[in-house]
């Protein structure tokens, strides 16, 4: 370009390239999703931390649906109701049972299963299988002794074999009066409650009645503290079947005399006297009908010599 005058100088034009925004605030996008970010992974830890508790709730809530002491729910007291079942005025307080096994059983794995059920119009009453599963019920029963103010005169307890109830003297109350089976009424009144809980359960029983080892007096024909706790045993059994308890739910009454002490070291005590109920679990049963049943193992001795003979053979 010449300018006036003829002299010609030359023009630089710097061209600069503008940028979209404002170059102040260019990073603080940076910082957003950063923190963006980090509140999404304490999101992810929460979910992931309170999702087993989520898990155990569902299953909790699933065994109580399906809890045979509870109406309402898929268990074998249906109904519309979901309120806990109330056991002859003893409010039943379920508890989440993981071990419960709801699946249908057999005659051989549960010697129990078709005694008492698939009547027409029968509830399906729960069957305790395991030890584990019989402290809801002992539960109930403590429960029972407290509205009867008769925790001196009832002990339960949890064993191998089933429930032990056992019911016994206190220092103001006797069972039975002195050397007789003439049961005391509030004993009975014990023992037909008693009866309406165990009703409602589909296990079977061993009753067996025990002295202690003072000798019995006045012996007229032969009559003897085996007599005495026969006789005390079969009055308890009748009082339960007389307040509902099944016929078919008593598999055995025992007279055990003073042969099975509380107190070995005393025998003479009074609280050796009593009466116990066996709650018995399948496999406790299975061992009782194994020995008194037909459905042992065995070998018979016959005249044409010694057969052997397995169940279902």
């Amino acid at each position: 370009m010449r300018k006036r005058g003829g002299e010609e100088h030359e023009i630089i034009v710097k061209r600069r390239s503008k940028k979209g925004g404002h170059d102040e605030h260019g990073g603080a996008w940076k910082v957003a999703f950063a923190d963006f970010t980090m509140a999404m992974m304490a999101l992810f830890m929460v979910l992931w931390i309170i999702q087993p508790q989520n898990q155990q709730q569902s299953r909790a809530d699933a065994d109580q649906l399906t809890n045979p002491l509870v109406e309402g729910g898929a268990g074998i007291f249906d109904g519309s109701s979901r309120t806990p079942l109330d056991l002859d005025g003893v409010p039943v307080q379920v508890s989440p049972r993981k071990d419960r096994d709801n699946q249908a059983r057999t005659p051989q794995e549960d010697p129990g299963a078709t005694l008492g059920e698939g009547q027409p119009g029968e509830p399906r009453r729960p069957h305790y299988a395991e030890p584990g599963q019989m402290q809801e019920l002992a539960e109930l029963l403590e429960q029972l002794a407290l509205q009867l103010d008769a925790e001196a005169n009832i002990e339960v307890q949890v064993v191998p074999q089933g429930l032990r109830i056992l019911i016994k003297d206190d220092a103001q109350r006797f069972m039975f009066s002195r050397g007789s089976a003439r049961l005391d009424p509030h004993f009975e009144k014990l023992l037909q409650r008693l009866a309406g809980i165990l009703a409602k359960v589909d296990n079977h029983l061993i009753i067996s009645g025990h002295t202690d080892s003072t000798p019995y007096r006045g012996v007229v024909g032969g009559y003897n503290n085996w007599n005495l706790s026969g006789d005390r045993a079969l009055r308890a059994r009748n009082v339960l079947v007389e307040a509902g308890l099944p016929t078919s739910a008593v598999l055995q009454v025992t007279a055990q005399a003073d042969g099975m002490p509380l107190l070995p070291s005393d025998p003479q005590n009074g609280a050796n006297r009593r009466i116990e109920l066996l709650l018995l679990t399948s496999q406790a049963e299975g061992l009782y009908r194994e020995l008194f049943g037909d459905a042992q193992v065995r070998v018979d001795y016959r005249e044409g010599g010694a057969q052997f003979n397995a169940p279902g053979s």
